[in-house]
């Protein structure tokens, strides 16, 4: 009955965050409290204001090789806000105005479009809504989508009891990262995604077995969240 419910979990919150895409954008930061002041800036204005997007700027603590050291993050409750929203910032001065406030302290390193499939957990969990949380990134190249979510799922459900929050995300493109999907594990610090890694929790062992043969990890990162805005 607790793993039902849990399913039940997983597929009424799958739907409600079902085709919410998203851009990402990897930074090299100079003056991170300049960032948070151009961002401050445009939220700030009629642009800004007419926002559908959440908005969160996370800074990496482990990204491989990558220089990037800040990462932004835009979600869009629909694809159809996705295009207004960008639409509106293409002839928005703001926008113009934030682009260039935004050189003066950072350079873009990479640049990614992608899509939220499905969240295992509580959305209005301590850990998905804690200040300062942490994700943890599996950047992967997977040949069957279907069998992959199926196995996600089912790994994700026998964890629910134990607060694991975790998103799975298709990933249309993303610089020279050939990676299709992205599963990101949410934890409320980073000390506790350190000790709560995946391979400790329940049925870890057949969930590789199920995956082994159909995805390959193209990369890891972790970052923490500095601030994020939400739309009014």
């Amino acid at each position: 009955m607790k793993k039902l419910l849990s399913a039940f979990i997983i597929v009424l919150v799958s739907k409600q965050l079902f085709a919410q895409p998203f851009q990402t954008y990897d930074m090299i930061v100079t003056d991170p409290a300049g960032v948070v002041a151009a961002m401050n800036k445009l939220q700030a204005s009629p642009t800004g204001q007419q926002s559908t997007a959440r908005i969160f700027l996370n800074q990496y603590i482990a990204n491989g090789e990558s220089l990037a050291t800040h990462q932004i993050l835009v979600v869009y409750p629909s694809s159809e806000e996705m295009d207004a929203n960008i639409l509106r910032n293409a002839t928005s001065p703001d926008w113009a105005e934030f682009l260039a406030d935004m050189q003066e302290v950072a350079t873009v390193e990479a640049e990614g479009v992608g899509q939220i499939l499905a969240m295992g957990g509580d959305v209005d969990s301590p850990v998905a809504t804690a200040p300062g949380r942490t994700n943890v990134y599996f950047q992967m190249s997977v040949s069957d989508p279907a069998a992959y979510a199926s196995a996600w799922s089912d790994f994700t459900s026998a964890n629910a009891g134990a607060g694991v929050v975790s998103y799975l995300s298709s990933v249309a493109a993303f610089g020279s990262n050939p990676s299709t999907h992205v599963v990101n594990n949410v934890y409320s610090s980073i000390g506790e995604a350190v000790s709560n890694m995946p391979q400790n929790y329940e049925g870890w062992d057949a969930f590789s077995q199920r995956v082994r043969n159909i995805r390959t990890i193209e990369g890891r990162a972790i970052t923490t969240l500095v601030t994020s805005w939400l739309p009014e």
